[in-house]
């Protein structure tokens, strides 16, 4: 049986930039209100070409949103390595590693979280094979948290309590800084991230004991 050519380096990298754009002007215009032609434009190429890249809208939102939350991953994931087994130090610098990575992309944030955690109407678009990876994405992230809060709780470094709702409930905490965060003020982006991320350890702290 023959073998599949691999891609070649110039249509991965032509394939990657096209699902940057298609992030880019999702958020800006809307799902409903941007197609595969309104890509193309963007792209500087013709309707019929951006077939060739992608065989559907749904398959290009789904590759655009995927690929930003496992960017999101890699560099959450790439925060833990080399550090102490001390949860908070571990929860800091997840926290500290979403928050920078989502101001560096807040133009498209709010587009990929509604996927992840937002109402179903975008995530209806997808398949359920499509919406299954996304979720299991979703478990991924929440997941990361979780497992440091119940090593937090058995150290005795944090509350006691679900560890799931806590994971959730910091995930709250960060989510917030992508809306009001502008570059031009006063606060750089690392210092915003420094401070969201205390803010989501102390959340978690035993000197917030639930009821």
């Amino acid at each position: 049986m023959a073998r599949e050519a691999k891609p070649s380096k110039r249509y991965s990298k032509r394939r990657d930039d096209i699902l940057t754009e298609a992030l880019r002007v999702f958020s800006e215009r809307g799902l409903e209100s941007t197609g595969i032609k309104e890509i193309a434009t963007s792209m500087g190429l013709t309707h019929p070409a951006l077939y060739h890249y992608f065989p559907s809208k749904e398959q290009l939102v789904y590759e655009a949103v995927e690929k930003a939350i496992g960017d999101e991953i890699a560099v959450m994931e790439k925060a833990l390595e080399g550090l102490p087994a001390h949860p908070s130090l571990q929860l800091y610098a997840l926290a500290k590693a979403q928050v920078f990575h989502e101001l560096d992309g807040r133009s498209y944030v709010p587009f990929v979280n509604a996927f992840l955690y937002g109402p179903l109407r975008n995530a209806a678009k997808l398949s359920d094979e499509q919406r299954a990876e996304i979720l299991a994405m979703q478990r991924r992230i929440v997941g990361l948290y979780r497992d440091v809060i119940v090593a937090g709780q058995a150290a005795g470094e944090f509350a006691a309590g679900s560890p799931t709702m806590a994971a959730f409930g910091v995930l709250g905490v960060l989510s917030y800084a992508v809306f009001w965060f502008r570059p031009e003020g006063q606060t750089d982006a690392e210092t915003v991230a420094n401070t969201v991320a205390a803010q989501a350890v102390r959340s978690v702290s035993r000197l917030v004991e639930p009821g």
